[in-house]
Order: C-alpha cells, then structure tokens, then sequence
C-alpha cells in the first residue's frame, strides 16, 4: 500500500509541471553563438539539474525516515532506510558539484 501511495505521489509531483507548461507555447530559442550564451545556457541546465537533484534528496530523506521509523527492529528495513538516506546524501553532493561548476565555468569563460 505504501509504495502504491509513494508511487502516485511521485508521479503526480514530477507529471504537474509538465501540466502547466502545456499551457505555454514554446519558441525554439535562437542558435548559441557567443561565449555569454554559451554560458547562460550552461548556468540555465545546472540550476535545473541542481533543483532536480535537492528535490530527490528531499524525497529520499522523507522517505527514508518513514522506512526507518516503521521498521520497528527489522534489520533489513534499517539497513533499506540507511542505503536511501546514502543515496539522498550523494545526491545532496552532485547537486552542490554543480554549483561549483557553475562558479568553474563563470572563472574559465569570463576570464
């Protein structure tokens, strides 16, 4: 039932934003041509990334802390519970990678 419920829950996070951007037209954006676009476009995909990867931390520590306070002693979903607050540990550090990124391209392209 649970994962039933988490499932739904998670379709329906990540399925909204696709709803509401249905509602927009798109223009395709113009061909990148100078190094400030260049640039821009990389900053634009990384804080995207940045934002997709503290939003599954987040959902990985709710859901880990829901697994390790229902598991009442049982050592296999303790040990399930501690792999996803790893796994939502490792996607706190990519998105924190990114920003570095960010400030590595902003140095090597500005100069």
């Amino acid at each position: 039932m649970f994962k039933i419920i988490a499932a739904s829950a998670l379709a329906l996070s990540l399925t909204m934003p696709l709803l509401a951007a249905a509602q927009f037209t798109t223009v395709a954006p113009p061909p990148v041509t100078t190094v400030t676009q260049v640039y821009n476009l990389t900053v634009r995909i990384l804080t995207y990334l940045q934002t997709f990867f503290w939003i599954i931390a987040a959902i990985f520590i709710v859901l880990a802390a829901f697994q390790y306070l229902t598991a009442a002693g049982d050592e296999e979903k303790v040990k399930k519970a501690k792999q996803m607050i790893i796994y939502a540990v490792v996607a706190i550090a990519i998105a924190l990678i990114s920003t570095a990124v960010v400030g590595i391209v902003r140095s090597v392209l500005t100069g």
